[in-house]
């Protein structure tokens, strides 16, 4: 994923992922959009072009 913007490093606490604009005031922020990543994966925001990165692995959920 191609950006110009800094990495943000979020762990499994931080999940679910989802942007809203990092680099904005909560006022004029881009809608909220969750996205999908992988343990130790990238995700890239569509309306922003935030650039994240997960630390760690994802929870396992027992059903």
């Amino acid at each position: 994923m191609a950006s110009d913007n800094p990495v943000i490093t979020i762990t499994p606490d931080d999940l679910p992922l989802h942007c809203s604009g990092p680099q904005h005031e909560t006022w004029n922020g881009h809608p909220r959009v969750f996205l999908p990543i992988q343990s130790h994966g990238d995700a890239e925001c569509p309306y922003c072009g935030a650039h994240y990165h997960l630390d760690g692995e994802l929870p396992h959920h027992h059903y």
